[in-house]
């Protein structure tokens, strides 16, 4: 056998080191999916921790977790298919090794012969040696049957890969849009911008998009943003790191033709983590009295860092907005915007691990927190004033049903009426729905406080 040339052989061994760099992102992708998928950990949060490990691959890390996420519920519909009965508990991590070699062949692109073989070294490394044959059958029976095994799913939430209670909540709900708000909902997410009004235009920050030869669209339903057609790191941005433009989703942005703030004015923002809203509405109107930003004292970090990279001042205080006592100066507020804590249901694109870290049961639970929440802050409003109620639900649980007990007994209100741009109109309020609208599922409704008596349902 002839010698190998110095040359040759650092080849080999640049080839192997690449293909064991492969075979431990496989190992990894297993273990978060398992992580969220069996355990509940947060999917952004376990990616983040491995970050450091990963370098140049955090991106195919990202696209492996979040895409095996997201299309979870179908990969373990055609495994299911592809076993003669489950995994053992104890031996789960093989499960989702074939998750995440099903997800690379079918939505990657992948080569095939690579993932099998990532896949059999990968069972090795984690103990899983007994298991080679099982996988290296069931990925080659998928192969050479892909739309046999695929046509055997004939569960619509199988399908659509939500589990069955969102499913059905989704369906219920919005029987014409559900199929555009599964589709939407199983897309990778835009990266849209918000332009800072006080320090650039939209029109001028279109030149210097045109100038680095980024690709870009114009948001439809808000003035001040702009959707990049190939998302980029924060770092990349043009003008973020400087303040000239903010990560927000359009559905988001249209906040401020909702609140329609006026110079003078005393604001709350409850509910206020990350920041963004607290910063439009101080960007949107600069000449405000106050603006008073509540949240949870570990939510706090995310809004100070928002403000002071804008060089925007808000009045920042960690408290439980419910402890009303513990916080309020018995100053009434012109405008009260909550943004209450939900199930997330309209940003299931931009978080897919929401479709199983929820329980049939939160939604109650988020919705009478939300009650709660209403009742709190409505007694700091002034008359005349507006509350502006917002989730990022698709729900009517969360929303209009929030809004219907919150109405029940009282007179000193009228329900604004809302314009196309937030959505579909609701029995109170307005939904933007994923796959119908642009941006993000949010729901608005607008209450006036009256200073007078009003009968239950009047509409300005």
């Amino acid at each position: 056998m002839p010698c190998q040339t110095p040359k040759q052989t650092n080849a080999r061994a640049v080839t192997a080191e690449i293909y064991m760099k492969k075979v431990q992102l496989t190992i990894a992708a297993a273990q978060v999916l398992r992580g969220v998928i069996d355990q509940g950990h947060s999917l952004a949060r376990a990616v983040e921790d491995l970050g450091d490990s990963f370098n140049g691959n955090l991106s195919e890390l990202k696209e492996i977790t979040f895409g095996g996420c997201r299309f979870y519920i179908y990969l373990d519909g055609l495994i299911s298919e592809l076993l003669h009965k489950p995994i053992k508990e104890k031996d789960r991590i093989v499960h989702f090794l074939l998750v995440s070699a099903i997800y690379r062949i079918e939505f990657m692109r992948a080569p095939d012969y690579a993932v099998v073989n990532e896949s059999v070294s990968a069972l090795e490394k984690t103990n899983q040696s007994w298991a080679k044959n099982l996988a290296n059958g069931v990925l080659r029976n998928f192969l050479r049957n892909k739309p046999e095994i695929i046509g055997l799913l004939n569960k619509a939430h199988v399908q659509d890969a939500f589990p069955k209670h969102l499913h059905e909540r989704i369906t219920s709900d919005w029987p014409e849009h559900a199929q555009a708000i599964f589709r939407a909902s199983n897309k990778k997410p835009p990266l849209t911008l918000r332009i800072n009004q006080k320090t650039t235009t939209r029109s001028l920050y279109e030149e210097t998009l045109k100038g680095q030869g980024m690709d870009y669209a114009l948001t439809q339903d808000s003035d001040i943003g702009v959707t990049l057609s190939n998302p980029v790191s924060v770092e990349r941005i043009p003008g973020f790191t400087d303040g000239r433009v903010s990560v927000q989703d359009e559905s988001a942005q249209i906040i401020a033709s909702a609140v329609a703030l006026s110079s003078g004015q005393r604001v709350l923002d409850g509910c206020a983590a990350p920041g963004g809203k607290t910063c439009l509405m101080l960007e949107s109107q600069p000449d405000l009295a106050s603006l008073v930003a509540i949240d949870l004292p570990r939510r706090i970090t995310a809004i100070e860092q928002n403000l002071a990279r804008l060089k925007l001042n808000a009045m920042v205080i960690p408290a439980d907005l419910l402890d009303t006592a513990a916080w309020w100066d018995g100053q009434r507020f012109d405008r009260i915007v909550l943004d209450a804590p939900c199930s997330g249901s309209g940003v299931i694109c931009r978080h897919p691990d929401i479709k199983h870290r929820r329980r049939p049961s939160d939604i109650e639970k988020f919705a009478e927190q939300q009650l709660a929440m209403i009742n709190s802050v409505w007694p700091l409003l002034k008359p005349g004033g507006k509350l502006v109620y917002i989730t990022c639900s698709i729900f009517k649980a969360e929303n209009d049903h929030v809004i219907e007990k919150f109405i029940k007994d009282k007179e000193d209100f009228e329900l604004q009426s809302l314009n196309e741009i937030f959505g579909v109109e609701s029995s109170f309020g307005r939904q933007r729905l994923p796959g119908v609208h642009s941006g993000d599922g949010f729901y608005y409704c607008v209450i006036n406080k009256t200073p007078g008596n009003k009968t239950p349902g009047t509409h300005s």
